[in-house]
Protein backbone atom coordinates (compact mmCIF):
# COMPACT_ATOMS: atom_id res chain seq x y z
CA UNK A 1 0.00 0.00 0.00
CA UNK A 2 1.62 3.24 -0.99
CA UNK A 3 1.11 6.11 1.33
CA UNK A 4 -0.39 9.22 -0.68
CA UNK A 5 1.96 11.99 1.14
CA UNK A 6 4.94 9.87 -0.48
CA UNK A 7 6.92 10.91 -3.58
CA UNK A 8 7.65 8.34 -6.43
CA UNK A 9 11.14 8.34 -7.71
CA UNK A 10 10.47 9.85 -10.58
CA UNK A 11 8.50 13.49 -9.25
CA UNK A 12 11.47 13.76 -7.16
CA UNK A 13 13.93 13.75 -10.46
CA UNK A 14 11.56 16.15 -11.74
CA UNK A 15 12.05 18.75 -8.90
CA UNK A 16 15.69 17.92 -9.38
CA UNK A 17 15.65 18.62 -12.63
CA UNK A 18 13.61 21.59 -12.22
CA UNK A 19 16.01 23.15 -9.96
CA UNK A 20 18.97 22.17 -12.10
CA UNK A 21 17.49 23.68 -14.92
CA UNK A 22 16.29 27.00 -13.41
CA UNK A 23 19.53 27.99 -11.51
CA UNK A 24 21.56 29.48 -14.80
CA UNK A 25 18.51 31.85 -14.64
CA UNK A 26 18.46 33.36 -11.20
CA UNK A 27 21.98 34.81 -11.92
CA UNK A 28 21.90 38.82 -12.24
CA UNK A 29 24.78 41.35 -12.00
CA UNK A 30 25.53 42.23 -8.69
CA UNK A 31 26.81 46.15 -7.88
CA UNK A 32 29.73 46.82 -5.17
CA UNK A 33 28.13 50.70 -4.31
CA UNK A 34 29.99 52.99 -1.46
CA UNK A 35 27.00 54.70 0.05
CA UNK A 36 27.65 56.68 3.37
CA UNK A 37 31.29 55.34 4.29
CA UNK A 38 29.74 51.86 3.61
CA UNK A 39 29.69 49.07 1.16
CA UNK A 40 26.47 48.39 -0.06
CA UNK A 41 25.91 45.27 -2.94
CA UNK A 42 23.01 46.11 -5.14
CA UNK A 43 21.42 44.38 -8.48
CA UNK A 44 20.85 47.82 -9.63
CA UNK A 45 23.96 50.32 -10.93
CA UNK A 46 25.41 52.63 -8.55
CA UNK A 47 25.10 56.25 -8.55
CA UNK A 48 28.39 57.85 -9.54
CA UNK A 49 31.52 55.19 -9.45
CA UNK A 50 30.54 51.68 -9.35
CA UNK A 51 32.52 48.18 -9.53
CA UNK A 52 30.85 45.24 -11.00
CA UNK A 53 31.21 42.28 -9.58
CA UNK A 54 31.49 39.31 -12.35
CA UNK A 55 28.81 36.24 -11.72
CA UNK A 56 30.18 33.10 -13.12
CA UNK A 57 28.03 30.99 -14.98
CA UNK A 58 28.09 27.23 -13.73
CA UNK A 59 31.00 25.75 -15.55
CA UNK A 60 30.61 22.35 -17.61
CA UNK A 61 32.25 20.77 -14.78
CA UNK A 62 29.82 21.98 -12.47
CA UNK A 63 26.86 20.69 -14.78
CA UNK A 64 27.96 17.40 -14.88
CA UNK A 65 28.54 17.07 -11.05
CA UNK A 66 25.14 18.44 -10.73
CA UNK A 67 24.02 15.07 -13.20
CA UNK A 68 25.77 13.22 -11.40
CA UNK A 69 24.94 14.17 -7.93
CA UNK A 70 21.26 13.99 -9.33
CA UNK A 71 21.49 10.50 -10.93
CA UNK A 72 23.22 9.70 -7.71
CA UNK A 73 20.20 10.99 -5.81
CA UNK A 74 17.78 8.68 -7.98
CA UNK A 75 19.39 5.78 -7.69
CA UNK A 76 19.56 6.07 -4.11
CA UNK A 77 15.35 6.62 -4.45
CA UNK A 78 15.40 3.65 -6.51
CA UNK A 79 17.45 1.79 -3.87
CA UNK A 80 15.54 2.80 -0.77
CA UNK A 81 12.25 2.40 -2.81
CA UNK A 82 13.30 -1.00 -3.46
CA UNK A 83 14.36 -2.29 0.03
CA UNK A 84 10.73 -0.85 1.51
CA UNK A 85 8.88 -2.92 -1.23
CA UNK A 86 10.94 -6.16 -0.19
CA UNK A 87 10.16 -4.99 3.67
CA UNK A 88 6.66 -4.74 2.70
CA UNK A 89 6.60 -8.32 0.88
CA UNK A 90 8.04 -9.82 4.24
CA UNK A 91 5.75 -8.52 5.92
CA UNK A 92 2.32 -9.85 4.40
CA UNK A 93 4.19 -13.15 4.28
CA UNK A 94 4.15 -13.11 7.36
CA UNK A 95 0.60 -11.39 8.39
CA UNK A 96 -0.20 -15.03 5.71
CA UNK A 97 1.82 -17.58 7.99
CA UNK A 98 0.45 -16.13 11.56
CA UNK A 99 -3.62 -16.48 10.08
CA UNK A 100 -2.84 -19.81 8.43
CA UNK A 101 -1.50 -20.87 11.71
CA UNK A 102 -4.32 -19.40 13.60
CA UNK A 103 -6.40 -21.53 11.41
CA UNK A 104 -5.12 -24.64 11.68
CA UNK A 105 -4.68 -24.18 15.63
CA UNK A 106 -8.54 -23.83 15.38
CA UNK A 107 -8.96 -26.81 13.02
CA UNK A 108 -7.24 -28.82 15.36
CA UNK A 109 -9.12 -27.64 18.35
CA UNK A 110 -12.33 -27.96 16.64
CA UNK A 111 -11.36 -31.87 16.12
CA UNK A 112 -10.15 -32.46 19.66
CA UNK A 113 -13.61 -30.56 21.03
CA UNK A 114 -15.44 -33.08 18.52
CA UNK A 115 -13.59 -36.00 19.62
CA UNK A 116 -14.16 -35.24 23.08
CA UNK A 117 -17.76 -34.84 22.34
CA UNK A 118 -17.49 -38.48 20.77
CA UNK A 119 -16.15 -39.94 23.99
CA UNK A 120 -17.97 -38.30 26.56
CA UNK A 121 -21.11 -39.88 24.10
CA UNK A 122 -19.63 -43.33 24.32
CA UNK A 123 -19.10 -43.14 28.11
CA UNK A 124 -23.07 -42.49 28.46
CA UNK A 125 -23.41 -45.16 26.04
CA UNK A 126 -21.32 -47.86 27.42
CA UNK A 127 -21.71 -50.43 29.52
CA UNK A 128 -21.38 -51.02 32.84
CA UNK A 129 -17.78 -53.34 32.65
CA UNK A 130 -16.05 -50.91 30.16
CA UNK A 131 -17.47 -47.82 31.63
CA UNK A 132 -13.58 -47.39 33.36
CA UNK A 133 -12.12 -47.73 29.81
CA UNK A 134 -14.71 -45.16 28.47
CA UNK A 135 -13.82 -43.03 31.56
CA UNK A 136 -10.64 -43.11 30.87
CA UNK A 137 -10.55 -41.79 26.95
CA UNK A 138 -12.84 -38.94 28.16
CA UNK A 139 -10.34 -37.67 30.68
CA UNK A 140 -7.18 -38.10 28.02
CA UNK A 141 -9.65 -36.43 25.63
CA UNK A 142 -10.51 -33.54 27.68
CA UNK A 143 -6.55 -33.90 28.84
CA UNK A 144 -5.45 -33.16 25.47
CA UNK A 145 -8.29 -30.87 24.51
CA UNK A 146 -6.67 -28.53 27.50
CA UNK A 147 -3.41 -28.70 26.49
CA UNK A 148 -3.86 -27.80 23.20
CA UNK A 149 -6.84 -25.30 23.04
CA UNK A 150 -6.62 -23.29 26.70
Amino acid sequence: MKNSHQASPEKIARIFLLIFLCAPLCAHAVYKCPRQGAIVYTDTPCEGTQLELPISTPSRSHETNQDRTLANDIAEVARLQKIREQRERQDQQIRDLSKRGAAAREHKCKTLSLQLRWREEDLREAPLQSQHKARLRVRRAAEKYAMECQ
